[in-house]
C-alpha cells in the first residue's frame, strides 16, 4: 500500500520497527515465559502470551497492507491487553516468589508498548499510558518477589519511565515530523498553485492588453484617419471576434456555455500542441447549461499542463488525444499519450510539479479531482472531472 503522506509512512516504519522489537523480545523472554508458567494460573500464560505478542508482530504485515486505521485498530488491542495482562497478574501469580534479580515477564516491555501508541494515539494518551504501564510493571515485580522491603519501589519506577520515555518520545517526535513535512508541503503546494494562479491572470491582462493595442486601437485609429472602407470592414470584423473569443474564454467572470469552453479548451491545448486530437461528447450535456469560469481556468489550465508534460516527457513519436465528456452532472477531460510514461512512487515528495499545476489546482477548485495513472512503457492518462458542488455531495 502506498501511502499517502509523510506521517504515514513515518508511521508505517515505525509499525516495522516494533514488530521487529516484538520478535526479539519474544525470542528472549521464551525461556522466562516458560520458566514462571508454572507459578501463575493455567489460563494465563497462553492467553496473554498470543494477545500481546500476536498483534505486534501482525503490525509487520499490516504495515505494508492494511490502511492506517485497522493499524491503529491493532495497536489499540496491543495496548489494552497488555495493560489487561499487568493488572491480571497479580491475580494469576500463585508462586514461589521470583528472586531478587527476576523480574515478571509481563514487566519487562513496557517501553515496546508504549512506542507502538506513539503511532496512532495523541501525545496525552501516549503519555499517560506510559507512566502507567512503566510504573505498574514495577509494581508487579514489587508484588511478585521474595523481600518487598528490600526492592527501591520508588526509584525502580522513576527509572522505568524515563527509560521506556526515550524511545517512546523518540518514535513520537519521527511520527510528528512526518505531520509537520505534510504540513508544510501543503502549504508551499497552496501557495505555488496562488502564484500560478496570479501569473495565469497576468498573461489573461497581457493578452487582454495586446488585443486592445494590436486591434482595438489600430482599427480605431483606422476609422479616424481614412474613415470607413472594406479593409476597415473587415479589420473591425476580425478585432470583434477576438474580443468575443476572449470575452467567452478565460477572461470572462460569468459562466459560459459548453461550446465557449470547448472553443478556449481547444485553443489552450493546440497551443501547445497543434497535432493533437480532441474529441468530445456532448451527447448527454442538457441545452443551455453552463460551466463556472473558476472551473473552465482549472480544466483548460490544468489539460494544457498535461499536454504540455507529456510533450516534455513521453519521448518521440509519441501519440497524444484529449476526450471530453460533459453530461448533466459532470465535466471530465482525459489527457493521453502511449509514451514512455514513468513510475509515480519514483517522483520525489519535494518535486510540486504535477502536484501544483495539476492536483493542486484541480484540488482547489469545489468540485474538482484529478487522477494521474502512468507505469513505465504503458503511457500517461491524466483525468480531471469536474462536479458541481451539489453534485459532488
Amino acid at each position: 500500500m502506498q501511502s499517502s503522506s509523510a506521517e504515514e509512512r513515518l508511521a508505517r516504519y515505525m509499525a516495522r520497527f516494533a514488530s521487529a522489537g516484538a520478535f526479539a523480545y519474544l525470542v528472549l523472554l521464551t525461556p522466562q515465559i516458560a520458566a514462571q508458567f508454572d507459578r501463575l494460573q493455567p489460563w494465563y500464560t497462553a492467553l496473554f502470551a498470543c494477545s500481546i505478542f500476536g498483534p505486534a508482530l501482525s503490525l509487520s504485515v499490516a504495515s505494508f497492507r492494511w490502511s492506517m486505521r485497522s493499524i491503529r485498530a491493532i495497536v489499540t488491542a496491543l495496548a489494552v491487553a497488555y495493560l489487561a495482562g499487568q493488572v491480571l497478574w497479580l491475580f494469576a501469580f500463585e508462586g514461589p516468589e521470583l528472586g531478587l534479580t527476576e523480574s515478571a515477564w509481563i514487566a519487562v516491555f513496557p517501553g515496546l508498548v508504549s512506542v507502538t501508541t506513539a503511532i496512532a494515539w495523541s501525545n496525552k494518551a501516549i503519555f499517560t499510558y506510559l507512566v502507567f504501564v512503566a510504573s505498574f510493571g514495577q509494581v508487579v515485580n514489587y508484588y511478585s518477589r521474595v523481600d518487598h522491603g528490600n526492592v527501591p519501589l520508588f526509584s525502580d519506577i522513576v527509572f522505568g519511565v524515563m527509560f521506556c520515555g526515550i524511545f517512546t518520545i523518540t518514535v513520537t517526535l519521527v511520527v510528528r515530523t512526518g505531520r509537520l513535512l505534510d504540513t508544510t508541503r501543503t502549504a508551499a503546494e497552496y501557495q505555488a498553485a496562488t502564484a500560478a494562479a496570479s501569473a495565469a491572470r497576468s498573461v489573461e491582462r497581457e493578452r487582454f492588453d495586446a488585443l486592445i493595442h494590436d486591434d482595438v486601437m489600430s482599427t480605431l485609429l483606422a476609422a479616424s484617419r481614412a474613415g470607413n472602407s472594406p479593409a476597415l470592414t473587415v479589420q473591425s470584423a476580425t478585432a470583434l471576434t477576438r474580443l468575443d473569443r476572449l470575452r467567452s474564454g478565460i477572461a470572462s467572470t460569468e459562466p459560459v456555455g459548453h461550446g465557449s469552453f470547448l472553443a478556449y479548451l481547444r485553443s489552450a491545448l493546440t497551443e501547445v500542441d497543434d497535432q493533437v486530437v480532441m474529441d468530445t461528447d456532448t451527447a448527454e450535456a442538457p441545452s443551455g447549461s453552463t460551466l463556472p469560469m473558476d472551473a473552465v481556468r482549472a480544466l483548460s489550465a490544468s489539460a494544457t499542463e498535461a499536454l504540455r508534460n507529456s510533450v516534455r516527457h513521453a519521448g518521440e513519436d509519441v501519440e497524444r488525444a484529449v476526450r471530453v465528456r460533459i453530461d448533466i452532472a459532470s465535466v471530465r477531460v482525459d489527457v493521453r499519450d502511449d509514451g514512455c510514461g514513468s513510475d509515480p512512487r519514483s517522483v520525489a515528495p519535494h518535486r510540486l510539479g504535477l502536484a501544483v499545476s495539476i492536483e493542486g489546482r484541480m484540488r482547489q477548485l469545489p468540485g474538482g479531482s484529478a487522477d494521474i495513472v502512468s507505469g513505465s512503457g504503458r503511457g500517461t492518462t491524466v483525468t480531471l472531472t469536474y462536479r458541481h458542488p451539489v453534485q459532488a455531495k
